[in-house]
């Protein structure tokens, strides 16, 4: 049985991922980096060298050293290695749909603290992957999810607000987390787009209200064009399932 470790299980993303893994027959193995210190170059040593790896998935927050240490150990090991970036390395400035020779012109810390992570692991490994995903959403209301989000949005206003001008980048987890175990299993380094919404193209008004169908939660949705971007990611090389096919 081969394993996988995996950072950020702890998140709302990480759970959903591990389980495809699991699946799939991987034995996952756990980097919590509140037990085991990133910062701790002898601790981080001495928890690899404890086990056996066959491949790492790097989707916790940690600053671009600890992304560059697992670059580093999986390049002398010649195992795979994914790193989850983000949509947020693109600014609204510049509309897309962005494809993977985009230049990256992020302005908020999230997206900039992501493009620092990217270069570090290129500069050290150039048979990573790195996967950019955009929002997730998942049946589960909580966590980091656009469902826990819009139910929470309509709890505290009574209305979301939804732009019509808003074409975002997104997918549903699971639908993410059989890209990333796709990806490691077939281990072709390079810049992955992950995106369920870069052929169809629903505006963020359109996939609020599919939601609310398709969930049955009777929010009361308003359509505005406060803002305008489309946000969405492509990549002929994989494609997700489309959003229609998840929420017709």
């Amino acid at each position: 049985m081969k394993t996988v470790l995996m950072t950020g299980l702890t998140g709302t993303l990480g759970p959903k991922v591990a389980a495809q893994f699991t699946l799939r027959g991987w034995r996952v193995l756990e980097w919590n980096h509140h037990i085991v210190s990133p910062q701790d170059e002898q601790q981080s040593t001495q928890f690899w060298r404890e086990h056996t790896i066959d491949a790492v998935c790097h989707m916790a927050l940690g600053d671009e050293n600890w992304a560059a240490w697992l670059a580093t150990r999986c390049k002398e090991q010649g195992i795979p290695f994914l790193f989850v970036s983000t949509a947020m390395v693109f600014d609204s400035e510049i509309d897309g749909p962005y494809g993977i020779f985009q230049e990256r012109n992020a302005r908020e810390a999230y997206g900039q603290y992501k493009i620092q992570c990217e270069d570090a692991i290129w500069n050290i490994n150039p048979d990573a992957m790195i996967a950019r995903i955009g929002w997730q959403i998942h049946d589960e209301t909580t966590g980091n999810n656009m469902l826990a989000h819009l139910e929470q949005q309509h709890l505290e206003q009574g209305v979301i607000n939804a732009s019509e001008a808003w074409f975002p980048a997104t997918s549903h987890m699971d639908d993410t987390a059989i890209a990333f175990l796709q990806l490691i299993e077939r281990n072709e380094p390079g810049l992955y787009h992950l995106d369920s919404n870069a052929t169809e193209r629903w505006s963020f008004y359109q996939l609020v209200c599919a939601l609310r169908e398709h969930y049955n939660t009777g929010w009361k949705v308003v359509s505005n064009e406060d803002y305008k971007h489309d946000q969405r990611l492509v990549d002929e090389r994989i494609a997700l399932p489309p959003l229609s096919h998840r929420f017709e």
